[in-house]
């Protein structure tokens, strides 16, 4: 009985990081999108000044 229970919680945990996985990595890829607009954003501002 308790060697089920560890294998249940096995499971559980198993399941439940892989949305946790997916949230990381969608808020990676929007903070390093947003990093590289910000950098974009420096460049334009000192190239909009010559015009």
């Amino acid at each position: 009985m308790a060697h089920s229970n560890s294998v249940q919680f096995q499971q559980n945990q198993a399941f439940s990081l892989k949305p946790l996985i997916a949230i990381k990595d969608f808020f990676v890829l929007l903070a390093t999108a947003f990093s590289e607009a910000k950098v974009m954003e420096q460049k334009s501002r000192k190239t909009s000044g010559n015009w």
